[in-house]
């Protein structure tokens, strides 16, 4: 396929520049195999994919060439059974485990799955999809895949070796035949990739051939990649973070991904050897959650990065004092974006060829729409005002699996939008702000509290390098504000006084938190994000513990459908009254 060079981004203009075409002009295939035969045929014997098993390890290379025909020796025996077979694959980001997934890809429906969920969870997904294979570590223990398997009896599970590149031996024993897969088309269901499953069970986003195209342009070049660029990937490849933006979308520019090891940023080892593989690769592109971000401002000189052109920090928002330090600190500049898994991935990219705006997740990328709306009305809002962030772009997902709901709503033009549950803000310019989410509203009485209104305050001050708030159960308004905070590296923070400091900068007196705890760290999720259900979990711990008389142990669970239960020791009449009155259920125990 024809390769049309891609512009460096440096704002609308570039935007505008490239609207000015159509869209099939950009693209570098409509399918998934197509861009990786067009990487193959443009790039050849160039190093696509650089496997570092310890910081210092001997690298195993995989050129372009090598992707293609590794992907299509994966092809075939996925194809072999049958039409659409889905591939799930509980892989870490091993050498084989691209090239595995392109396969999947090219013969059916490729499935990664957070090895860290629970059995159940697992198994439950994987019948939800009908899937046909597992694809595991050779280590993964046999206990739990008898535990996977109850959920999916006819699952065939395959272990695929460690370290060494070998895609063929991952079939030995499988006995099929089956020449080359049909070439799928651009419509057809490419990947199922799971949401976070913060409540509940995750749920499944179907992701066509033609959404992953079209990200593998857009992630690339919102992102400021370019031919020959180096970019060390520490990110799970079960996301579509690390699967589209440290995968698809720099395999289709024609760079080098040096995997951080299996276990990427996980890795203690990896994540403190950043700056020195970084340097001895002459990594050009740097992209990690905000975590890493603050690691680097911990633990490194100044100016550590020496080729490096610009930061891409995703995930999760980057606080203003960590972003500013940061930039401080490193030298580089930190372009943030936005996006989802139901979008494929990105929707807004602060320009790396332009002005950096600190706070904000950029403007709209290319063939995306953005438009913000009253959370009831879907009314359009001007700028400067908060509210709904709705979307349309080639990236939007084709639904979830087994499920009605298609995440769309109509909009304020009467058509189908994503919507993508946010709260947001545009200026001027047209830069986005995200506020907050609209499910995370803090609900006090008759009375919702943006918990982003507190977060901002919070980050304003200039020791503090994150601040997350939930909802606290109270027995008579139904939730108060807590607020969770850690300190720049280095800084220790006093509760009271921050609090005391912070709490009149909040117009909105019931907004201000009684309750601010200082964390040493907060809890992440797989990918990054701050855990807002371990913090809930907590902050209803807090709850009890205040009120509670008798117990010395309590412990908070999410139960069906993310409801919190709450198990106490000793457990007595009085202390389970106190606890029903906050709304939440209490394990039944022997009363004492």
């Amino acid at each position: 396929m024809e390769r049309p060079d891609w512009p460096p981004h440096e704002g609308l203009r570039t935007i505008e520049q490239i609207e000015a075409q159509p869209l099939k002009h950009w693209l570098r295939g409509h399918t998934v195999p197509e861009v990786i035969a067009a990487a193959a045929q443009n790039y050849g014997e160039a190093v696509a994919h650089r496997f570092l098993s310890t910081p210092d390890a001997e690298p195993i290379d995989t050129t372009f060439n090598d992707l293609q025909s590794l992907s299509e020796v994966a092809a075939s025996p996925f194809a072999s059974l049958g039409p659409s077979p889905v591939v799930a694959s509980l892989l870490p980001a091993l050498p084989a485990t691209l090239p595995l997934a392109f396969g999947a890809m090219q013969a059916g429906i490729y499935m990664p799955i957070n090895p860290m969920l629970t059995p159940d969870a697992i198994g439950q997904m994987l019948a939800r999809a009908q899937a046909d294979v597992l694809l595991c570590p050779s280590d993964i223990d046999a206990d739990r895949i008898d535990q996977i398997s109850q959920h999916r009896p006819e699952l065939a599970v395959t272990k695929v070796p460690d370290i060494k590149l070998e895609v063929g031996s991952v079939f030995a024993g499988w006995g099929l035949s089956g020449g080359a897969p049909k070439a799928p088309m651009p419509k057809d269901v490419a990947a199922y990739v799971h949401t976070g499953g913060t409540t509940g069970a995750p749920k499944i986003a179907r992701l066509s051939h033609a959404n992953l195209a079209f990200m593998a342009f857009l992630a690339a070049f919102g992102g400021g990649m370019r031919e020959g660029d180096v970019m060390p990937c520490g990110m799970p490849l079960f996301h579509v973070g690390g699967l589209v933006f440290g995968g698809l979308a720099p395999i289709a520019a024609g760079g080098r991904i040096v995997q951080l090891g299996k276990d990427g940023f996980r890795d203690p080892a990896m994540r403190s050897a950043l700056p020195a593989v970084a340097n001895r690769e002459a990594a050009t592109l740097l992209f990690a959650p905000p975590t890493i971000a603050i690691d680097v401002l911990g633990t490194t000189e100044p100016n550590p990065f020496a080729s490096a052109r610009h930061w891409v920090s995703s995930a999760a928002p980057l606080p203003k004092a960590t972003h500013e330090a940061f930039t401080r600190h490193t030298g580089l500049q930190v372009k943030e974006a936005w996006g989802m898994t139901e979008a494929t991935l990105v929707l807004s990219f602060m320009p790396p060829g332009g002005e950096t705006r600190v706070g904000s997740v950029g403007q709209r990328l290319p063939f995306c729409e953005l438009c913000i709306v009253d959370q009831q009305t879907k009314n359009l809002l001007p700028s400067g005002q908060t509210g709904l962030i709705l979307a349309r772009s080639p990236g939007v997902f084709a639904g979830y699996v087994g499920a009605d709901d298609d995440g769309l709503v109509e909009g304020p033009d009467g058509q189908r939008w994503l919507d993508t549950g946010d709260l947001g803000t545009f200026d001027e310019d047209g830069f986005l702000t995200i506020t907050g989410r609209a499910k995370d509203m803090i609900l006090r009485g008759g009375h919702n509290i943006d918990p982003g209104i507190i977060e901002a305050a919070y980050l304003a001050h200039p020791d503090v390098s994150a601040a997350i708030a939930v909802g606290k159960p109270d027995a008579r308004v139904g939730e108060v504000p807590i607020v969770f905070l850690t300190g720049l590296p280095g800084v220790s923070l006093d509760a009271d006084a921050i609090c005391a400091e912070v709490n009149p900068a909040i117009s909105d007196p019931v907004a201000r938190p009684r309750d601010v705890v200082v964390l040493a760290t907060l809890p992440l999720t797989t990918v990054g994000k701050p855990d807002k259900p371990a913090l809930r979990r907590e902050a209803t711990r807090i709850a009890v513990a205040q009120i509670v008389e008798t117990a010395t142990s309590i412990d908070v669970k999410a139960g069906e459908g993310g409801a919190l239960r709450v198990a106490l020791h000793p457990l007595t009449h009085s202390d389970a009254s106190q606890v029903r009155s906050l709304g939440l259920d209490v394990e039944e125990a022997e009363i004492v």
